[in-house]
């Protein structure tokens, strides 16, 4: 980054060429749709370019594009949308995984998804934001126009609905 701390254009490729699949990524668990989710990267990328005079140093560059993404879907829902959310599949990053191990996180990924498509639309979103994404019920609750205690009660719903759904789920020790 240069003096100023203002990111460069090296440093939005870095970011573009390490962690544009996770935002993607992101993006396709709130619109569920894979045109909107590459708008949404494409709109956050220009936006994030556009506004990098904002950007404060003590972030880190890829963090603050994520959130932006994020965003940006949110917003691209709203429009497509209006009144309602949703978000689809969980995204697992590893560098040394084994083929079972591959393949037991496709078969979660699967569950998880099929899992989620049984939550409503604010369920799902609240969810994928809280527990995917980290964002704090506050957070989630500004964006997308609840209070908090709507948000905390769409996560506790969700989480049950997901429990009973997941319940033939096992945890295994790996060696």
């Amino acid at each position: 980054m240069n003096s100023g701390g203002m990111p460069t254009q090296a440093d939005f490729h870095e970011a573009i060429s390490t962690r544009s699949d996770r935002w993607y990524s992101a993006c396709l668990k709130i619109t569920r749709n894979p045109d909107l989710a590459a708008d949404a990267v494409q709109d956050a990328l220009l936006n994030a370019w556009n506004k990098r005079h904002q950007f404060e140093q003590t972030a880190r560059l890829d963090t603050w594009i994520h959130r932006i993404a994020i965003n940006a879907a949110l917003n691209l829902i709203r429009k497509s949308k209006p009144g309602m959310f949703s978000a689809f599949e969980a995204d697992y990053e590893s560098d040394d995984v084994t083929p079972h191990q591959a393949w037991e996180e496709h078969e979660l990924e699967c569950d998880l998804a099929q899992a989620l498509a049984r939550l409503t639309e604010v369920e799902r979103v609240c969810f994928v934001l809280k527990h995917l994404e980290q964002w704090r019920a506050r957070e989630i609750a500004e964006e997308l126009g609840l209070n908090e205690g709507q948000v905390k009660q769409a996560v506790h719903r969700a989480v049950k609905k997901l429990r009973i759904s997941m319940h033939h789920m096992k945890v295994e020790n790996y060696d």
